[in-house]
């Protein structure tokens, strides 16, 4: 308990980095909302409908439109049934913390919900929270589209799934134009994503990875193929049914999207780029897991050796597999984004587990992977804390010295992703408030 409570002043001590991100431009959230519609945008709704909760009445609980206490009545039972997962305890984290509610329920929720609209409309939420959560700079997912800088504690991904996956000609054409060009065969194609690529992650911007999220979509099993498969997939979105704009968009054929995703990491092999891909739980309720296991990558990792790819999710559930990535690839990282309230036991365990098999610099600790801040602090409460526990059991188990154990929360949360974002001229910046 000594080595604990040691290492959580030392961890909270810490002003850390956010590998992932999901939240607005403070100007961009919805203001139609309240606590309820808000709170639950995602994550904790799915454990809702999880514990019973309809897709229909998930949708009225929503609605900021009704009436509040209504509401509440049609959540609460599955409110109270899912609260002591790690989503529910995220958000009852950020009640007591950030609005000095120590339990939601029926007699508190009008009360929170007025703390919440006040808070709101204050204005400048986001760098309170942040700065409160005491998170340095987050990455953001995606780069705001047409990219534009922000004073935010931000920097970004870009995506790459609408290059792997195109649906449309007026897809096509659009990012094409962007670029400079037109668009009429797959080379055409592979061009336009190697100038967005190499235009956009170069330095001069603040977008410093880019990201795959396609296992929401098909298996991350991305097969080599033939340049004629891949071709005639792509001149199949030149059908007549997809040329005006509007119409239903045409699927991209799985040897399309294979071919391009070998093309994008080649691209980020050629420059030594970071791709962080989703793999493991989907959000929402209802997929295929297997799609998602990163082992199905395991072609990506051995033959494009010099992009680094930085794993979701801790995998969840495949977190042993993702070990044996890291373990085995120089070029693999592990990341736990979401991973603290997916399920914070699994995440206690599967760090002490990969401490014991995996070099300590290729583990990042902590990503909010949220859509409204509040969460974000009741994440970044529940990583710290296990982060601490992991490590004060190796502590106890002789593995190394509370020592070590300092050096190590401090690689998790800081250094490991600095480094392997190449962080450093931002954080500079942002402690220079540009």
């Amino acid at each position: 308990m000594a080595a604990y409570d040691s290492l959580l002043d030392h961890i909270q001590a810490l002003t850390i980095i956010d590998t992932h991100e999901h939240l607005p431009f403070e100007s961009e959230r919805p203001q139609d909302t309240d606590v309820l519609a808000e709170w639950l945008t995602h994550y904790f709704s799915c454990d809702l409908v999880s514990s019973g909760l309809s897709e229909g009445d998930l949708a009225v609980v929503r609605d900021s439109r009704k009436d509040l206490k209504a509401r509440w009545k049609i959540a609460q039972p599955y409110w109270h049934a899912a609260e002591s997962t790690g989503y529910g305890r995220s958000l009852a984290i950020a009640a007591r913390d950030l609005y000095g509610i120590d339990e939601i329920n029926s007699r508190s929720i009008e009360k929170l919900d007025h703390l919440f609209r006040k808070v709101r409309a204050g204005g400048n939420n986001y760098r309170v929270v942040l700065e409160k959560s005491k998170i340095a700079l987050a990455i953001c997912d995606p780069a705001p589209a047409p990219y534009h800088e922000t004073k935010a504690p931000f920097v970004f991904t870009m995506r790459m799934d609408n290059f792997i996956c195109p649906n449309h000609y007026g897809q096509i054409r659009a990012a094409a134009a962007e670029v400079g060009m037109e668009a009429h065969t797959l080379s055409d194609w592979m061009e336009v994503t190697r100038r967005h690529f190499e235009s956009k992650i170069n330095g001069r911007t603040k977008i410093v990875c880019l990201k795959c999220g396609l296992a929401y979509h098909r298996s991350l099993r991305f097969d080599k193929v033939a340049f004629a498969d891949a071709e005639r997939a792509f001149n199949e979105l030149f059908q007549d049914g997809n040329l005006p704009d509007g119409r239903q968009p045409i699927k991209a054929a799985k040897a399309l999207s294979d071919y391009m995703m070998h093309f994008a990491c080649r691209v980020a092999d050629d420059n030594k780029l970071v791709c962080q891909v989703h793999t493991g739980i989907q959000e929402g309720n209802g997929n295929f897991i297997y799609d998602a296991d990163p082992a199905l990558l395991t072609n990506l990792f051995l033959e494009y050796r010099n992009a680094r790819f930085d794993i979701f999710h801790m995998g969840y559930p495949y977190v042993s597999e993702l070990g044996t990535l890291a373990k085995n690839f120089r070029n693999v990282f592990i990341d736990m984004c979401w991973g603290h309230i997916i399920c914070p036991e699994a995440a206690r365990r599967a760090l002490a587990e990969w401490l014991d098999a995996v070099p300590a610099n290729k583990i990042s600790a902590f990503g909010g992977d949220y859509c409204f801040v509040d969460g974000v602090y009741g994440h970044q409460f529940l990583a710290r804390r296990n982060v601490a526990a992991a490590l004060a059991q190796k502590v106890a188990d002789g593995s190394f010295s509370l020592m070590r154990a300092k050096e190590l929360a401090a690689w998790l949360f800081v250094d490991n992703p600095k480094r392997l974002f190449g962080l450093d001229r931002f954080l500079k910046d942002n402690e220079a408030g540009k």
